[in-house]
This record gives structure tokens, sequence and C-alpha cells, in this order.
């Protein structure tokens, strides 16, 4: 088993709540992503499931069973932090083996455990090898395998990755991913990457100042984000207000069909992303927009495009956009996002 709920909690340094009234539910088996910018909370909260940090208010279960009380040896819980963390006077065997000594296994089912994992995390013939001896990537897979070998029914993760240059966090992504596939067990895998989460997360939440704003599968809170806060985190850019109208959203960009009782009276804030707008180079057809500045970024351009009192973001495949030049920008309403403006 492995179901975390996390009800009503609240966790605090001294007096500020760094976490509060926080409600959150891990299902069994899955791979969740907590996503958020440094100091929103995300390392606090995996202290308090792990026992390092007494939370102020609300209940942490696992399986059913309240953590809150129990030390942390108790809980059935392993933490990965951003550093490994390994013995350095051990050998990667020793290491992992660790934690299994603790356990009082005989030294059969210890072995062959330890040879199991090596074998998972792609440490085969390193397991005398000493740690200083190793590369970064190599210790973070010997710290996962130490986490692993203990078979928890809850496995966290620290921002394992961040430390690492991007080719190797890239191999470790998708090695979390298989290892997590091949073992079922549940993770809570914290994470300032938004691009980390989106690939490695069954589903996601997105925590901004202690409050969970969004939860759910990764391509939801992208695409359809709750509020201008969400959007913005994912890359929003484009913003712009409008009221209700006869079914219509009414925008200085044009007129948009929204669905039957979305603003509930209330005014509304559309968005779409920078690559879903489409830039033509003729002026006919599309909102008349001028470029006033462009950065390349590759196989896409990304263009800032003035239309009268609106400024539009847009990301083109389109080779040869310049500054001044006259274009017609499409809104493509399939790819508006609309919701109850909050702010």
């Amino acid at each position: 088993m492995g179901v975390l709920e996390l009800i009503d909690l609240t966790v605090t340094h001294g007096a500020t709540a760094v976490v509060e009234n926080l409600d959150l539910a891990v299902d069994e088996g899955e791979l969740f992503a907590l996503l958020g910018p440094s100091g929103a909370g995300k390392t606090t909260l995996l202290k308090a499931v792990a026992g390092l940090h007494a939370p102020a208010a609300g209940e942490i279960r696992l399986d059913g069973s309240p953590l809150t009380d129990l030390p942390p040896e108790k809980r059935n819980v392993v933490m990965v932090f951003q550093k490994p963390l390994l013995f350095p006077f051990l050998n990667v065997a020793q290491n992992i083996a660790f934690g299994l000594r603790m356990q009082n296994l005989d030294s059969r089912e210890q072995q062959r455990r330890i040879a199991e994992i090596l074998e998972l995390t792609q440490l085969e013939g390193l397991g005398r090898r000493r740690i200083d001896a190793l590369s970064g990537g190599q210790q973070q897979r010997v710290s996962l395998a130490r986490a692993l070998v203990l078979q928890p029914a809850l496995l966290l993760l620290d921002e394992p990755l961040s430390n690492l240059d991007a080719n190797l966090r890239q191999q470790m992504r998708e090695l979390i991913q298989d290892l997590q596939a091949a073992t079922g067990i549940t993770t809570l895998f914290v994470t300032h990457d938004q691009s980390e989460a989106l690939m490695i997360a069954h589903r996601m939440g997105l925590l901004l100042e202690g409050r969970l704003r969004q939860v759910g599968p990764p391509r939801e809170l992208f695409f359809e984000p709750v509020d201008r806060a969400v959007a913005r985190f994912f890359g929003g850019r484009n913003f712009f207000s409008g009221y209700l109208e006869d079914g219509h959203l009414v925008t200085p960009a044009g007129r948009f069909r929204v669905p039957a009782g979305t603003a509930n009276g209330r005014p509304l804030t559309a968005t779409i992303r920078p690559e879903d707008i489409e830039v033509r180079a003729s002026a006919n057809g599309g909102l008349p927009g001028t470029i006033w500045r462009t950065s390349f970024e590759g196989s896409l351009t990304r263009l800032w495009v003035s239309c009268e009192d609106l400024e539009l973001v847009a990301l083109t495949p389109q080779r040869g956009c310049r500054r001044g030049q006259q274009v017609a920008v499409i809104l493509p309403p399939e790819k508006l996002r609309i919701f109850p403006t909050d702010e």
C-alpha cells in the first residue's frame, strides 16, 4: 500500500505559516510531483511527511493510519535529499545495505536485495566502488538505491536532480520514471523545474506561497490553468480582460464564445499561450499589429506584437520576422483559456 493523505495541514517556521490548511491525496503507486518556486514550502512539507518537522495543525495519514505523532523510523517513509548524503567511509554496497541492517534482515536476504537494486539502478559492477570515485549521477543513483532497497510504502524525493548538469538530469528523470514503474512505490517528488514535473508525474500540484493552487494531470495544469497565477507560472504571457455579452467574451482582441455559466456574473480573464498564436506576414485576416521586438530561440522566434492597446507575445516557427513589420495576429478560439477574474 502507500496512500498518502494530508488533511488541513499547517506547517510553520516560528510564527510564520509556510504551508497553511493544505489538503492533498496521493494515490497508491502514483508518482506525484509537487511543483513550485523556491520558498513556496515544498521541502518543509516533505519534511513534515517524513517526520523531520512537526506540523502546527492538521493530519498526515498513510494507508489510513495517522503518522503525525510517529517518529521518522516508524513511518515506513524514506526521503532522498538534494545532496546524496552518503557515507564516504563505506563502499556502494555497504551504503545501500545500511538501512537493511537496521531492519535486522538476514545476510542472504540483504545480498539478494542489494544485487537486485544494483541492477535496477544501473549500478551493476560498482558494489565495491568507493563513494568518492563515483560521478555525481552515480552518487545520486546510490542514494536512490539505498532508499528503494528498503521497499518503503512512500518515497519522498526532494529536488534530487537539481545539482546535476542538463544532460545527466534528463537521464536521471527517465531512470526515476523507470524505477517508479518497476517498483510501484508511491512517490512524492518535489521540484521547482516545471519541465521536470511535466515529464515524470502522473499527477502534479502547483504550490505557491504555501497554497496548492491547482492539482491534476500535467496536461491539465499546462493547458487549463484555473487562474492567472497558474497560467503565468507555466509560461503564460498574454492576458486580457473582458465581459460577457450574449454568450461571448468581449475583449480588445475580439469576441469569443464561452461555455454557458462560465462567468456567473463576474468579470472574465482570457489567456492564450504564445505558441498557440498564429502570426501572418500579411496584415489582412486577423488582428492587425506591429512587431516591436524579436528574440531568436532556435527552432522558434519570440515576437512581441503591439495591437493598438493590446500587447501580445507569440512564438512562431516563421523565419525572417523583423521589428516594425505589419502582421495579422490570429487567436484560435479553441486555444483560449477563460476563467473568472480574481485579481
